[in-house]
């Protein structure tokens, strides 16, 4: 989160020795005729100490904050600076201003803690568990560098089971870059997010803008009309008069014709909606005219052009050599596409050449992994389609062959295997953002 979020663990230190500042590169000197400038880039640092040290020993404290049944002494000063909400307060005519105990609502006493220790010491730790309670109190009292932090926290931490509830959040307090985010991660992880009922609390202004998206991830048009009934009917009184509005997204004229007739035209709540009608005439002109009418709704999405496909990775032949190249077989075109043959290790040369047996692979977010194998044991490579490359990524903290691989919550995991002399009984898991293997 860049400069947001503090990731080490280490506390700064309290004081700055003054004769060595020069050496830690605290003052910079810069000349300029008969003129020195100094720019003393740590005392900025020794104030937030000098002053977290003073709220601890409850020095020069000038305001009571009341949060349940907690009390925060704190420095009015330091609150109007690190957060518009205070300042406002102190800064203006109001009558919290002259109050020695200000009573705070909207907020439990942990949160705030967390507010006043990270307005004091620049850090702050957010989980899972908090990051929710954190943005609604630093949106509430306005500070807004702790927002972009929760905000940037939500957007590593998207799954398809989670990714709705973070969108709604960030509509509810305006995170227009958090929203876009997670937008585009639904239009691209769609059949992910439709195996969790949360989309079904979509609003109808999102749904629309999601569903009329031509990056939207389908393969067929299908999936598109029922998540539209799925989420009318899940609240049908309520959604009813929505559907002509929603409907016009699903591009009708892309169904299979038979499709259609059966079950479009056949469903109850299409039949008792005459708004809809126009729409089912465009589609119906469509199938007849044999694709010649053009409108918004004929063009094909993106992804529809795509289908899953076969690859047939590794392997010896009759004679026992190793099989380098990589076989792509599409079943819905009936054709070989063309891919990249396995990747070379660091250790080859001509003269010796580390083979790929019993090693394992996996798919995820439509890249193959592979990894370990008997002469390659610590070597990992994913597989990119769009550039049709193979990248080496972390090794292995544990050697291994013969081992399975498996994917879950947006993670790879290498499981059991072989070192040579003995089984694995051990586990570890990639996490694709940061480059990592953990035990």
């Amino acid at each position: 989160m860049g400069d947001m979020l503090e990731k080490s663990s280490e506390e700064p230190e309290s004081s700055v020795d003054h004769e060595c500042s020069t050496k830690m590169g605290e003052l910079v000197e810069v000349s300029s005729g008969d003129k020195v400038k100094f720019d003393d880039t740590g005392l900025s640092l020794l104030l937030q100490n000098g002053l977290e040290n003073l709220r601890l020993e409850n020095s020069l404290t000038d305001v009571i904050l009341c949060v349940e049944s907690r009390e925060f002494s704190c420095h009015r000063v330091v609150l109007a600076a690190a957060s518009n909400y205070f300042r406002a307060m102190f800064c203006n005519d109001l009558r919290e201003k002259y109050e020695e105990k200000i009573i705070l609502k909207g907020v439990d006493a942990e949160t705030m803690n967390i507010l006043l220790d990270y307005t004091y010491t620049s850090k702050m730790l957010i989980t899972k568990q908090n990051v929710q309670k954190v943005l609604e109190a630093a949106s509430l009292f306005q500070f807004l560098r702790m927002v972009d932090a929760c905000a940037s926290f939500l957007s590593e931490a998207l799954q398809p089971e989670n990714c709705v509830g973070i969108l709604r959040l960030a509509d509810a307090h305006s995170l227009h870059s958090l929203k876009l985010q997670v937008q585009n991660y639904i239009i691209q992880n769609f059949t992910q997010v439709l195996s969790h009922e949360e989309y079904l609390e979509l609003p109808a202004d999102i749904l629309c803008s999601t569903l009329k998206s031509d990056d939207l991830y389908v393969t067929e048009e299908a999936q598109v009309f029922e998540t539209v009934m799925s989420w009318v009917r899940y609240k049908e009184s309520e959604r009813f008069p929505l559907l002509p509005y929603v409907l016009e997204n699903v591009r009708l004229p892309l169904l299979d014709p038979w499709y259609f007739v059966e079950t479009v035209e056949a469903d109850q709540l299409i039949r008792q909606c005459p708004d809809v009608f126009p729409l089912l005439q465009e589609a119906r002109m469509y199938h007849l005219s044999g694709n010649e009418i053009i409108t918004e709704r004929t063009k094909p999405r993106m992804h529809e052009f795509q289908s899953e496909v076969f690859m047939i990775i590794g392997g010896c032949t009759k004679d026992e050599k190793f099989v380098a190249e990589v076989t792509c077989l599409d079943p819905l075109r009936r054709s070989r596409l063309e891919v990249a043959k396995l990747p070379s290790t660091e250790q080859e040369t001509e003269n010796e050449n580390k083979k790929w047996v019993e090693f394992a692979c996996i798919t995820l977010k439509n890249e193959v992994y592979i990894s370990g194998g008997k002469e390659t044991k610590h070597d990992v490579w994913k597989y990119n389609a769009s550039i049709n490359k193979w990248i080496q990524i972390e090794y292995l903290n544990t050697g291994r062959w013969r081992h399975k691989m498996a994917v879950l919550a947006g993670k790879v995991y290498v499981i059991g295997g072989f070192d040579g002399t003995q089984r694995i009984n051990s586990m570890e898991a990639y996490d694709p953002f940061h480059n990592c293997w953990s035990e």
